[in-house]
């Protein structure tokens, strides 16, 4: 709250009351009225900034537009030149020739194109830093803002943590019980698969053993139907050492 001076309070007791009342009230409200003013200040200094940018950004759009007219004319003009230099006798020195010219002629053009875009290169870079202090500016607030916040206020963001930490807790235990019952299907299926395995194993191991019996009993009728068959004649002698 301002604090008048003695002097001040004596001149305003000399006055007569309803004046006096009003040149109060109007000392009192010089501090607000001297923040709206500030406010207002600041609104019309960055309307007059986004204006400004608006009339550079337009004046450079000309400025290449003509730029790449003038480019335009120098590579007809080029072109024109090389078409005639294809009637002459020294080509290649005529065309040389025609494109050094179209060089020097697009030399200042292309000296203005790299003023125009070191010009908005560097407005990028200042409008960087000036998010950045305002980003700056904005969290310092914030973290005030958020220290001089009343008790129920604190109250409220514990309330909104502990919920958000009870949801975070949920999310978890589902997460892991979708988890553990994905597990589990796959533990099945993987049984069953085993139990398939298993069961076309034994079923080839049967079926195996069914065909060796079959095999075995079929030789044995066919050795009874043959019947007895005589012993092996005895091998010949060996012949005497001479």
């Amino acid at each position: 709250m301002l604090k008048l001076p003695t002097s001040a309070f004596a001149l305003l007791k000399k006055l007569p009351a309803p004046l006096g009342a009003a040149l109060a009230c109007l000392v009192l409200a010089g501090p607000a009225m001297a923040a709206e003013a500030g406010a207002d200040s600041d609104a019309d200094a960055r309307q007059e900034r986004a204006q400004a940018a608006k009339q550079v950004q337009a004046e450079r759009k000309a400025a290449r537009a003509e730029i790449a007219a003038q480019r335009a004319v120098i590579d007809r003009r080029r072109t024109a030149l090389e078409s005639e230099c294809y009637q002459r006798f020294a080509v290649e020195d005529c065309l040389r020739q025609a494109r050094e010219e179209a060089r020097e002629q697009d030399k200042p053009l292309r000296e203005r194109e790299l003023q125009i875009n070191d010009e908005e290169r560097k407005e990028r870079a200042a409008q960087r830093l000036e998010d950045i202090e305002a980003k700056k500016a904005q969290k310092a607030a914030s973290s005030m803002q958020a220290k001089e916040r009343p008790p129920a206020a604190q109250r409220d963001t514990q309330a909104i943590r502990a919920q958000r930490a009870q949801d975070a807790q949920q999310r978890a235990a589902q997460q892991a019980s979708h988890q553990r019952d994905r597990q589990a299907q796959i533990e099945q299926r993987q049984s069953a698969q085993e139990q398939e395995r298993r069961a076309a194993a034994r079923a080839q191991f049967e079926a195996k053993q069914k065909e060796a019996a079959e095999r075995k009993a079929r030789a044995a009728d066919a050795a009874r139907d043959r019947g007895p068959q005589a012993a092996p004649l005895p091998a010949p002698p060996a012949p005497a050492a001479p």
